[in-house]
């Protein structure tokens, strides 16, 4: 079994906020998803920098788990757009979640083919399932951003400034095998 950890001596990268609370949050480089302590350390960081009157609006369209987990990805990219991105910008989480928000309601209000949308198909008036849920592009690319940060060990531009031997092994650790089998037809495999 292949030991990451054990090959490249690191398996966590540290995302600091070094330009706004100088707090840190934890990433695994695996899996370029924050640790349990990082997520929180997002969500909570997400909820002192929304305003609360933003807050309570979207509490009245997702509920709570869904506020949580989509303002933990505006966090991230905020906090990666302002303190590790040259030049740095600023990325507003409430207007961030506002917006998708409004776009979740606008594509379930005019989703006819699965019957009205995610409030339909649940039942409940509440917009329940993701797949409506859009972030909008500006998220979206310093997300992008943001794991390739996270791949490549915390390395300032994702390879920039990196020595021939730190870039390989940034390389290889975003590398996917794979082997088809000899009989696979792309065409009777679906």
């Amino acid at each position: 079994m292949f030991d990451y950890a054990e090959r490249y001596g690191h398996r966590f990268v540290t995302l600091a906020d070094s330009r706004a609370t100088g707090r840190q949050f934890e990433f695994d480089q695996i899996l370029l998803m924050p640790t349990a302590r990082g997520y929180r350390a997002l969500v909570e960081l997400a909820k002192e920098e929304v305003d609360p009157r933003v807050m309570r609006l979207l509490s009245k369209v997702w509920p709570e788990p869904t506020i949580e987990n989509l303002s933990f990805f505006a966090m991230a990219a905020a906090v990666y757009a302002r303190s590790v991105a040259e030049p740095p910008y600023a990325i507003d989480v409430g207007r961030v979640l506002l917006r998708t928000a409004a776009f979740c309601r606008l594509r379930c209000s005019r989703r006819k083919e699965t019957a009205g949308g995610c409030m339909a198909a649940k039942g409940l008036g509440r917009h329940q399932v993701p797949k409506c849920v859009k972030l909008p592009r500006d998220v979206e690319a310093a997300w992008r951003s943001l794991k390739r940060y996270i791949a490549a060990g915390a390395a300032p531009g994702a390879g920039a400034g990196m020595d021939e031997g730190e870039r390989s092994r940034a390389a290889e650790g975003m590398r996917v095998d794979f082997k088809l089998p000899a009989d696979y037809s792309p065409v009777t495999s679906c």
